[in-house]
């Protein structure tokens, strides 16, 4: 029901494109949520078109890390509003960021790595060529 607020908000004010505030880690995390929760090789897209609404989805930080993020909000005092979920930091999400943060210990750039990976092999629009195209429009 957000997204559905959030989709028409945009319309009604004459937005094309809604920029949403995901980060390199969440498209990791997102990528082993789908590959070990389902046996599927998915992540979200960089860039959707959704044709229903006639509106762009874009990611615009979908390359940088949450804690050069963080590093940079707080260095520009930009105010950060916690999460008042009762889930928060109780979920499947919390617990793939952890595992993921254990095995960077192991193999460094492990997020990086799926990330490139995931490019690559073109899975759900991360293709290199695919995510230059759409970043055109």
């Amino acid at each position: 029901m957000r997204r559905g607020l959030l989709h028409d908000t945009a319309k009604e004010l004459g937005c094309n494109k809604i920029a949403l505030g995901h980060h390199l880690d969440d498209a990791a995390e997102t990528f082993i949520m789908n590959l070990f929760g389902n046996g599927r090789a998915e992540c979200f897209s960089p860039v959707s078109y959704l044709s229903r609404k006639d509106l762009y989805m874009i990611r615009p930080m979908v390359f940088a890390y949450e804690t050069d993020i963080t590093r940079v909000a707080n260095k520009e005092n930009v105010p950060i509003v916690e999460s008042k979920c009762p889930a928060d930091e109780k979920t499947n999400r919390e617990d793939t960021k952890n595992l993921l943060a254990d095995l960077e210990k192991r193999y460094p750039a492990l997020r990086q790595k799926i990330v490139g990976g995931m490019q690559r092999g073109n899975i759900s629009g991360w293709g290199i060529d695919e995510v230059k195209s759409n970043s055109k429009e």
